[in-house]
């Protein structure tokens, strides 16, 4: 049958033969009452040659039996959604929407019209023409569950989660055990950031249902997000306990171990599900990227081997089996793993950035050049390949190509801030300093949070000793995103210039600990003491400036100056 049969609400009238009709108390002979011209029994007569046509699969003359059914039986709600069905089959999703609203402006209060056009709104994407249909039926009747779930999510996808958790929560009111409301609460919670509100619901729900694992699954996760990675733990066990056969839930264990760092623990629960399950290469891949991050080469490298004797086809895997094997320097193996990977990989130009390190390794930079050369004139190479070709270019001495390359890659990816940034480094290179910085602006613009060029702005604004504030509020925030010595050393150099030594001190200080053998910062340190009246100190720090850069003449300077330490 083509049509999906309603039982459909429409009366079953009988043709009278003429026989009597024994009514009760008495026997009265009745006579021969003719239905054939009854409007009723035509509707039901045209309805019935609609559904014959319609298994025909003569579509237009039955659509036109089930309209000639409606014309005499107009107040039939039942035959006019027939017609709505019949478009929804016949995929004439419009005239399907027109027919059922007809039926509410017949009716206003038809709960099938609501919950058909709410449901058809809710199903398109359309949540925001749903929420209407979802409201009435709930006034017509409050204590539908489901639809009451379906308009918090409507109320939610069109970007009212305040009023979406107020449904929810009257929702659980009316039905403290829904196991659906408390869920789509609990997820509610979480994706508008209410972290501590979610983890209630889902510890709630947990208690009244312990078995449900996808419950358990979330909320470890949450914990996971957070990195509360005992409670993950603790959840993750407790539905292990349970369903010990749950390979995700052990998968989300080893997670979390890797966060904590602690790798054999891992290793113990991905190794159970190897063992369990041996065609789970997810688990395989995730046990040879932990000798990764242990630098356990040859057991990552046994690993990946191993995998691939099974599924020869797995290229990401056969780009960490390349990356272990260049970490070893074992140069040719690894080279051959990241050949072996198709040029319509996603892996593919990595594999060639590899490949083009390999060469440098190996003294053969002719050979890196020419590869990457090779990619530019294929299609849509990746940003990487013209970084690594103007990095290529510049240990070659050849700025102009480094440069040229590199604004081929920006007229593509004019926001990628590892090309720009690299720009500006070559300019400053090259004496255009306005230029430089104005590239590094750019970078900054693409990437707010990119710490170099935050570095390189302020450390220029300090050398200037201009536009200090600014410089100031840069360098801090490139030390709270990275604190590297010769960031903090920025810092330092920005709050000298302002006046503010005891800071300056404490930055520098850090920074010539982190990097005990940089000539700049001794000097900067020098210059910071000798502000603050500590001449033997600074005139220490300029010594060893000057032991770490003999031809520093600006230090020989400050160190005559300074004079001889008492």
């Amino acid at each position: 049958m083509r049509y999906r049969l309603l039982l459909l609400m429409i009366p079953v009238f009988f043709v009278a033969t003429g026989c009597a009709v024994p009514l009760a108390g008495n026997t009265v002979e009745s006579g021969y009452v003719s239905r054939v011209e009854d409007p009723q029994a035509k509707a039901l007569y045209h309805y019935g040659r609609f559904r014959l046509l319609f298994d025909e699969g003569k579509d237009e003359e039955a659509e036109a039996a089930l309209r000639e059914a409606i014309n005499f039986d107009p107040e039939n709600e039942e035959l006019r959604f027939a017609l709505a069905e019949f478009f929804i089959d016949t995929e004439q999703i419009k005239q399907a929407v027109r027919t059922v609203e007809d039926i509410l402006i017949r009716n206003p209060n038809s709960t099938k019209a609501h919950l058909r056009l709410g449901n058809a709104y809710f199903g398109s994407r359309q949540p925001e023409r749903a929420i209407p249909h979802f409201r009435k039926l709930l006034e017509l009747d409050p204590n539908q569950e489901q639809v009451r779930l379906q308009l918090a999510i409507a109320l939610a996808r069109s970007g009212d989660a305040g009023q979406a958790i107020e449904e929810l929560k009257e929702l659980l009111r009316r039905s403290p055990d829904s196991q659906a409301g408390r869920l789509a609460l609990a997820r509610l919670y979480r994706e508008t950031k209410l972290d501590t509100l979610a983890i209630e619901e889902y510890r709630s729900l947990l208690q009244r249902h312990p078995d449900l694992t996808q419950v358990s699954l979330e909320l470890g996760l949450l914990y996971e997000e957070r990195r509360q990675w005992n409670e993950a733990l603790g959840v993750f066990r407790a539905a292990l306990a349970r369903n010990p056969l749950e390979f995700s839930l052990r998968h989300h264990l080893a997670r979390v171990y890797v966060g904590m760092k602690r790798y054999a623990d891992a290793l113990v629960e991905l190794q159970a599900i190897v063992e369990l399950k041996p065609e789970d290469f997810d688990a395989r891949r995730k046990i040879g990227l932990i000798y990764l991050e242990q630098e356990k080469w040859d057991k990552a490298i046994a690993v990946f081997r191993e995998i691939l004797k099974l599924q020869p086809d797995l290229e990401p895997v056969r780009y960490y089996l390349g990356t272990a094997l260049e970490r070893k320097e074992e140069w040719a193996a690894a080279l051959d793993a990241f050949k072996r990977i198709a040029a319509d990989s996603s892996l593919y130009d990595d594999a060639v950035a590899h490949m083009s390190y390999i060469y440098v390794q190996t003294g053969r930079n002719a050979e890196a050049i020419a590869l990457l050369e090779g990619r530019l004139r294929q299609p849509e190479p990746r940003p990487q390949i013209f970084y690594y070709l103007a990095v290529l270019y510049l240990g070659a001495g050849d700025q102009a190509k480094a440069l040229d390359v590199l604004d081929q890659g920006l007229a593509r990816y004019a926001d990628d801030s590892d090309l720009l940034y690299e720009k500006g480094l070559i300019l400053e290179r090259l004496g255009e300093r306005e230029k430089a910085r104005e590239v590094m602006r750019q970078v900054v613009a693409a990437d707010p949070e990119h710490a170099e060029a935050l570095n390189f702005l302020a450390y220029g604004l300090a050398e200037d000793n201009r536009d200090l504030d600014e410089a100031a509020a840069m360098a801090e925030k490139a030390v709270a995103i990275k604190p590297a010595g010769h960031i903090l050393d920025t810092l330092g150099w920005v709050y000298y210039r302002l006046g503010r030594f005891e800071e300056a001190l404490k930055a520098i200080g850090e920074a010539n600990r982190l990097l005990p053998d940089d000539d700049v910062i001794h000097e900067h340190l020098g210059d910071v003491l000798n502000a603050l009246g500590k001449a033997d100190l600074s005139h220490a720090a300029y010594q060893k400036a000057l032991e770490l850069n003999p031809d520093n003449q600006a230090v020989r300077d400050k160190l005559q100056r300074l004079g001889r330490p008492k």
